[in-house]
């Protein structure tokens, strides 16, 4: 889900906006997993060629084993994909999948998966949260289809994706457009009164607060659209976004932010988009 090059923050209130990111290198991406029903131990001469596909000619892969793949450029070392014959524990992947309502299916496939392999970024030349993310996204698109994945378990997001939409999100990405829904768990709620509303789980791998509406009105896909296209936003700006700013894809869309705690964990501060207000 790309972003809309005409959203942007009205900078109009005063708060934490101005700030560097608080803490990024503690909670950048380095990792995920890939998930597999019964996957193919890697052969070289493949692993060569979808490395070279995914991150272009100047790639390639080594594999140590049959079970630990190691991408390079050159003499550099870019990545590791260590494969695990066993399922990820303590039923988390399962439980992060029910989770994700962009999966339906998920639950009961990933119930399925028998082992998983571990996506690691090693190189060193990547230390933005951005760049890390990417990196480890373009090592996952490796994983997948060397190992014939069902899916990608993204830990600092408390989410699973399918491989159909973690492919198709991940096919365009580029450091001024990512895959947003990926890098983020997106959780509907409904209130006592019956209102929905919309959290993030994730931001804080960039260095930035959680976002969250309380209410809204319009249809759900334009209010996941909207916070995709806030929250790309921040991960490309930085926490650009102060208390009192407002938010919007056009010069008449203007839609308030306030810095304020948090409705799931009171001790937090979040985004809170305010379209009522």
């Amino acid at each position: 889900m790309g972003i809309d090059d005409s959203f942007a923050a009205e900078q109009v209130g005063k708060g934490q906006g101005d700030e560097q990111r608080q803490g990024e290198s503690d909670y950048i991406t380095r990792h995920c997993f890939v998930l597999c029903k019964n996957p193919p131990l890697p052969d070289a001469e493949r692993a060569k060629r979808i490395v070279a596909e995914v991150f272009g000619p100047d790639y390639s892969a080594e594999v140590d084993g049959e079970t630990v793949v190691s991408v390079t450029r050159g003499e550099d070392a870019v990545g590791v994909l260590a494969y695990m014959p066993m399922p990820i524990p303590g039923g988390e992947a399962e439980q992060f999948a029910a989770s994700n309502f962009m999966w339906p299916e998920g639950p009961a496939e990933v119930a399925q998966h028998t082992a998983h392999v571990l996506v690691t970024n090693i190189g060193g030349e990547v230390d933005s949260a951005v760049g890390s993310a990417l990196q480890v996204s373009r090592l996952a698109l490796v994983a997948l289809e060397l190992f014939d994945g069902i899916g990608v378990y993204w830990g600092n997001a408390s989410v699973c994706n399918s491989r159909a939409a973690f492919e198709r999100s991940c096919a365009w990405m580029n450091e001024s457009d990512v895959p947003v829904s990926m890098w983020l768990r997106l959780q509907p709620t409904l209130n006592s009164e019956g209102e929905r509303g919309l959290y993030t789980i994730g931001m804080k791998q960039f260095g930035l607060m959680e976002i969250e509406v309380d209410r809204y009105d319009m249809l759900p896909q334009e209010l996941l659209d909207f916070v995709c296209n806030v929250a790309q936003y921040l991960i490309l700006n930085g926490p650009v976004i102060k208390d009192g700013d407002t938010v919007g894809g056009s010069e008449t869309e203007r839609i308030l932010v306030r810095h304020q705690p948090s409705l799931i964990e009171p001790e937090r501060t979040v985004y809170r988009i305010v379209f009522d207000a």
